[in-house]
C-alpha cells in the first residue's frame, strides 16, 4: 500500500499498535500531540504526508478553521476527523465539507481503520498515476486543470505562463505548483514587474556592485541569485520594460546572469515562472512585448479563470476566507442565505481578491443586510466606470449621441476619457483595499500584491490622503 500519514493524537502510545501495523504495510506514519504542530509540518514545503487523521478534542472554532483552511493550502490532502462526543460539530462542518471525511467511529475501530487505508491507496494511486502518466506523455485521459495535471505541470522543469484578471490567484497557483516540484524545499521568490522602474527592476533580478549607479553603497544579491535552486515567479511581466526582456531572455537563454557594474558572469539554477493580466499577443503586435521572451516563457500556459465563471467555489472560498482571517475571541459569522444568494450572483470584478476584503469586512460588520448594500453601493459605481470604458475603450464604439449625429469622437478625446475611467477605477480600488486593512498602508499593499513604495507613490499620485473623512472621496 506504502504512503505517509500524520495522526493527531492526544496520547501517541495509544496508537502504537495502529502505528507498527501501518508500518508492516509499508506506510509511515508520524505523530503530532497538537493541531498547531501537525498543521506547521503539513505546511511545509515538500511534506510527504498525504493523509491526515485528526483525533483529538477540539475546543476553539480556530482549530477547525485550521483544519479546513489546510483542505486549501494543500487541496490534494486526504483529511479525516474522527468525531468527538462533546456535542454537534460547528458551522465550519455542518451539513459536511467536501474537504473533509468524519469518522463516527473511534481510530482504533475496524471501519475507521478500513477508511484511512482506503484513504492512504487511493492517495498512493494518484501519486503513481501522476508519475507514469507524465513518464510516458499520455495527456488526453487527464483534465486541464485537475490535480493531476497540475501535479505534472509541477514535476516538470519548464517554464510556466499564468494568465488571468487581476486577483485570481495566479501566486497562489504558482505556489501551489512548485509544492509538486522536486524545488519545493528550495526559495520562492517573486518580484512585481510593474511596481519598480526598470532600473531598480535590473538591479532585483541580476543584483548590482557597490558604486554601479547612485545610491548603490554595496553589493547586492539579484532575485536570481538568491532563488538559486529554486523558483522565481516574475508577475506582471507584461509591464517589464523591453530592454530589460532583452536581458531577461539571455539569462533564460544561456543561465548566466552578470550583475550590473561587475563583468563577472553567475550561473544560475532557478525555474521561471511568469504571470499577467495583459494579452501578450497583442503586446507582441503593438511592439511592446519580445516575441521571442514570449516563446521562451510560454511552454505551458495555464489560463486562471475569472472568480465569476467558478461560480461553485464562491461560498467554499468565502468559508475558508472567513476562518482565515477570523481574529481570536471573534465568533465567526453565520452567512445567511440571503448573502450566499448575493455572493453568488455577485460579478466580483476584483475576483477573489475583492472577495477576500469583503469577508474581513464581514467579520467586522457582523450583519450580512449592511455588507449586501454597501457591496450594492460600489457596484454601482463600477457600473459607471464600466460602461464609461467600454465606451473609450474601442475605436468603433459609439455612444447614441455619436450615433446619431454620425460624429466619432477624436482619438485624443476617447484616450481621455479611459484614461479618466482608469483612473476612476484605479482610486477606487485602493480606497477599497485601505478601508479593508482600516487604512494601514502596508497591509494594504500586501493584499493588493503591490510593492510598497510603488503603493505609496500611487496613493499620491491619486492625492488620497490619509483622512478618515476623505476614504470615500475620489479626488478631482
Amino acid at each position: 500500500m506504502g504512503g505517509n500519514v500524520v495522526l493527531v493524537v492526544q496520547n501517541p502510545q495509544m496508537h502504537e499498535q495502529l502505528v507498527q501495523s501501518l508500518a508492516a504495510e509499508g506506510c509511515c506514519a508520524f505523530c503530532f500531540r497538537s493541531i498547531e504542530e501537525a498543521v506547521g509540518y503539513l505546511r511545509e514545503p515538500g511534506c510527504p504526508a498525504s493523509v491526515v487523521v485528526f483525533n483529538i478534542t477540539m475546543r476553539r472554532q480556530s482549530d477547525y478553521a485550521a483544519v479546513i483552511e489546510l483542505g486549501v493550502v494543500r487541496p490534494e490532502l486526504q483529511i479525516l476527523l474522527v468525531a468527538q462526543e462533546r456535542g454537534p460539530l460547528p458551522d465550519l462542518l455542518a451539513g459536511g465539507n467536501r474537504r473533509v471525511r468524519i469518522l463516527d467511529k473511534p481510530l482504533n475501530h475496524s471501519e475507521s481503520g478500513a477508511i484511512l487505508r482506503r484513504a492512504l491507496k487511493s492517495a498512493a494511486s494518484v501519486a503513481v498515476d501522476a508519475v507514469t502518466g507524465a513518464s510516458s506523455g499520455q495527456t488526453g485521459t487527464i483534465l486541464p486543470y485537475s490535480e493531476e495535471f497540475l501535479r505534472r505541470v509541477g514535476m516538470a522543469e519548464v517554464p510556466v505562463l499564468l494568465s488571468g484578471e487581476t486577483g485570481v490567484g495566479k501566486e497562489v497557483m504558482a505556489r501551489r505548483l512548485r509544492t509538486y516540484s522536486v524545488r519545493a524545499d528550495k526559495p520562492f521568490l517573486k518580484l512585481n514587474c510593474a511596481a519598480l522602474p526598470p532600473e531598480l527592476a535590473e538591479s532585483e533580478l541580476f543584483g548590482s556592485t557597490k558604486g554601479a549607479f547612485t545610491g548603490a553603497t554595496a553589493d547586492r544579491l539579484g532575485r536570481f541569485e538568491t532563488a538559486q535552486g529554486g523558483t522565481l515567479l516574475l508577475d506582471e511581466i507584461g509591464d517589464m520594460d523591453l530592454r530589460l526582456q532583452t536581458k531577461l531572455l539571455q539569462v533564460l537563454q544561456d543561465g548566466e546572469i552578470q550583475p550590473l557594474g561587475s563583468n563577472r558572469t553567475i550561473k544560475v539554477n532557478v525555474r521561471v515562472m511568469a504571470a499577467t493580466h495583459r494579452d501578450l499577443t497583442r503586446a507582441i503586435q503593438e511592439g511592446t512585448f519580445r516575441e521571442d521572451l514570449y516563446y521562451r516563457l510560454n511552454v505551458i500556459k495555464i489560463v486562471i479563470p475569472p472568480l465569476r465563471e467558478r461560480r461553485e467555489e464562491i461560498l467554499s472560498l468565502a468559508e475558508t476566507l472567513l476562518a482565515r482571517h477570523l481574529p481570536k475571541g471573534y465568533k465567526i459569522p453565520i452567512i445567511s442565505d440571503e448573502l450566499k444568494k448575493f455572493l453568488l450572483e455577485y460579478r466580483w470584478p476584483g475576483n477573489v481578491r475583492e472577495l477576500e476584503n469583503v469577508m474581513r469586512r464581514f467579520i467586522v460588520y457582523q450583519d450580512s443586510a449592511m455588507l449586501i448594500q454597501e457591496l450594492l453601493d460600489g457596484a454601482d459605481d463600477l457600473r459607471s466606470v464600466i460602461s464609461l470604458a467600454k465606451v473609450t475603450s474601442f475605436p468603433d464604439a459609439e455612444t447614441p449621441e455619436e450615433s446619431s449625429s454620425g460624429k466619432q469622437p477624436d482619438r485624443v478625446e476617447r484616450l481621455d476619457r479611459l484614461a479618466e475611467a482608469s483612473r476612476i477605477a484605479e482610486t477606487e480600488l485602493l480606497l477599497d483595499a485601505l478601508e479593508a486593512c482600516r487604512w494601514n498602508r502596508r497591509q494594504a499593499a500586501a493584499s493588493l500584491q503591490i510593492e510598497y513604495k510603488a503603493f505609496l507613490y500611487k496613493l499620491q499620485k491619486y492625492g488620497i490622503v490619509e483622512s478618515k473623512a476623505k476614504r470615500r472621496e475620489i479626488s478631482a
